[in-house]
């Protein structure tokens, strides 16, 4: 998922000069009746970095740089930590286990809470969005790291070996333990772990009283509006990675999903948003933004909008009040919902 650095200042300066003119002046102290005021001003202070396996950033608005600094710290702390729970890379993670065990029984509550949270939007969305694809992003990265890779991707054969082990509704969900039904199956969080974990650190945030909080995390959250009372300005990039769109966001997340995101072969049609009533990867869309009050709801809808398309979107979407979408078709035509 793309979206590309929220702005600190409007459209025409780069991030980086931007962020330095806002501190900048922000470190000045105000003048009041010929004299200087000698309480620290508030200032934006900014971690960019990489976290859960994407380019991050966090920025936060405060004036003493010290406490700014330490809040820092222990969020990066905080998703270290999660990402111990939810990363597919990493062996020793609870969903890694869960993938390679079929069943991992005390484990944390976050596992369970986004299990339980995949398993409702599945539902909602009629199956279009589905933890259990794992087995067809490994079928297809398999297929395409190959000696003999085809451009039209698996065979119908292993892709209907690949579906057989997909299914929201054979993942078992107890109060501490995650299992399987079948041999074989997997799951994959991407589509909804990066939004949960994007808001755990929001509500930290919003806990140790910071009011004017960005937090980009593979999801993009904010806390409050922009310091200067406007709403925050958000960069989102097309196929190509240029930023060709702009969004205003105030005290609320945005997700973006496209099928460029991830693309297994130069063609990009195959790629990482699987439909999972077909094994194919789902091109009935461009792409499709939505912004909600959290990010994993956010982050889920959008792919679940993504892989049902147009003509389910509005059903999907209206079983979640706070949120709206903006679906890019083939033509370059858009559609609000």
């Amino acid at each position: 998922m793309s979206l590309a650095d929220v702005q600190a200042q409007p459209k025409g300066f780069s991030r980086r000069q931007v962020l330095k003119i806002v501190a900048a002046a922000a470190a000045v102290p105000a003048a009041v009746g010929g004299f200087r005021l000698l309480a620290p001003q508030p200032e934006f202070h900014v971690w960019n970095g990489e976290a859960l396996g994407a380019v991050s950033q966090m920025m936060i608005w405060h004036p003493n740089a010290g406490y700014a600094e330490r809040t820092m710290q222990r969020m990066l702390t905080e998703v270290a930590r999660l990402d111990g729970v939810f990363s597919l890379f990493r062996p020793s993670s609870e969903l890694s286990r869960l993938n390679a065990e079929g069943s991992v029984g005390s484990v944390s509550r976050d596992l369970v809470t986004v299990m339980e949270a995949a398993r409702g939007m599945a539902e909602a969305s009629g199956g279009a969005f589905d933890p259990t694809v794992q087995p067809l992003w490994d079928l297809y990265a398999n297929h395409f790291a190959g000696p003999v890779a085809t451009v039209g991707g698996p065979s119908g054969a292993a892709l209907d070996a690949a579906r057989a082990l997909i299914g929201y509704d054979r993942i078992d969900i107890g109060s501490r333990s995650v299992s399987f039904a079948e041999p074989g199956m997997s799951a994959t969080l991407n589509g909804i772990a990066q939004g949960f974990i994007t808001d755990r650190i929001a509500d930290l945030f919003r806990n140790e009283g910071f009011e004017h909080v960005v937090i980009e995390l593979g999801e993009t959250r904010v806390l409050g509006d922009h310091p200067e009372g406007r709403p925050w300005i958000v960069g989102l990039r097309d196929q190509q990675g240029a930023t060709d769109r702009t969004m205003e966001l105030t005290d609320g997340a945005l997700a973006m999903s496209g099928g460029y995101g991830t693309v297994f072969d130069p063609s990009g049609r195959n790629h990482h948003l699987f439909d999972p009533a077909t094994g194919l990867s789902a091109d009935r869309l461009v792409d499709v933004v939505v912004s909600s009050p959290r990010a994993m709801e956010a982050d889920a809808l959008a792919t679940a909008l993504f892989v049902a398309g147009e003509s389910r979107a509005r059903a999907i979407l209206a079983r979640y009040p706070g949120a709206s979408a903006v679906l890019t078709r083939h033509d370059g035509t858009q559609v609000r919902l």
